[in-house]
């Protein structure tokens, strides 16, 4: 015999009405856990892209810093976004006039005297270097005017005596304390408006008035540039040079402004120039 079902016994499923109700309590809930998964998310979002900011700036403002102490005295040059100066390679002590005929010494007053045995460790000499001597920075005795520069002609490491081509002559002055720099190729730092970026511009001859465009400096044979910062403020970064004085060394100044997404960051730093020749 067939029994029947008790029809409250029989599985009910979901009606229309409790399906969107379902959908809604659940749309509900996601949109306010989204608010609060987002307001974290966004957080750290900027602080990861103020890290970077601040990573990047501090390095680029870190690496200006450390080529300027090891600058040629009385090189440094500002004009606007632009800031060049010449890099020792090394530097030591030259042996002077001391009456000893066999002692390879420098003689400021002939004209001719192109060598001198160096005084301490050796020193390293590559090709295109330049022997500088009681750069002052002013007329007679300027670095890019040839006045204070002669090109090496003996290249090396570890040498203990150095040959170099007299062009116009003798070098002007003699150093108070027998100084002598072996100097690199210039080096020039740029903020390009058109691209947000801090460039380092090298490898190009020594000009006699400084290179204050981008174009230029791209256009000078042999260059070449690498990216220092990217996404720079053009506007409130700036270099900046104070003279020296009988009281104290020269300064140079860097504020570098980052920005990206509406958020940046802000380095300024300060580096004393030695300028005794």
């Amino acid at each position: 015999m067939r029994r029947e079902t008790d029809p409250r016994q029989r599985q009910r499923g979901f009606t229309l009405v409790e399906m969107i109700v379902a959908i809604v309590v659940m749309g509900v809930l996601a949109g306010v856990i989204s608010m609060f998964v987002r307001n974290q998310v966004t957080a750290y979002s900027d602080v990861a892209q103020r890290a970077d900011l601040a990573d990047q700036a501090d390095t680029a403002v870190r690496r200006i810093m450390r080529d300027l102490q090891s600058a040629v005295p009385n090189t440094v040059r500002v004009s606007g976004n632009f800031l060049e100066f010449v890099p020792i390679r090394d530097a030591g002590r030259y042996r002077a006039q001391d009456g000893v005929p066999a002692d390879d010494e420098l003689d400021f007053t002939n004209a001719a005297d192109n060598s001198f045995e160096v005084f301490g460790p050796g020193v390293t000499v590559l090709a295109g270097d330049q022997l500088v001597i009681s750069n002052l920075g002013i007329p007679g005795a300027d670095y890019y005017a040839g006045d204070t520069r002669r090109p090496l002609t003996s290249t090396g490491a570890g040498l203990n005596a150095l040959t170099f081509a007299i062009g116009a002559g003798q070098f002007p002055f003699a150093s108070p304390q027998n100084r002598f720099q072996v100097a690199m190729p210039p080096v020039t730092y740029a903020f390009d408006a058109a691209t947000r970026t801090l460039w380092r511009y090298t490898g190009y001859a020594i000009q006699a008035a400084q290179v204050t465009t981008i174009a230029g400096l791209d256009a000078l044979p042999g260059v070449t540039r690498a990216a220092l910062a990217t996404d720079v403020n053009v506007v409130t970064s700036v270099f900046s040079f104070g003279a020296a004085a009988l009281q104290r060394n020269a300064i140079v100044s860097v504020r570098l402004t980052l920005a990206r997404n509406g958020e940046s960051v802000t380095l300024f730093q300060q580096v004393n120039i030695f300028n005794s020749p």
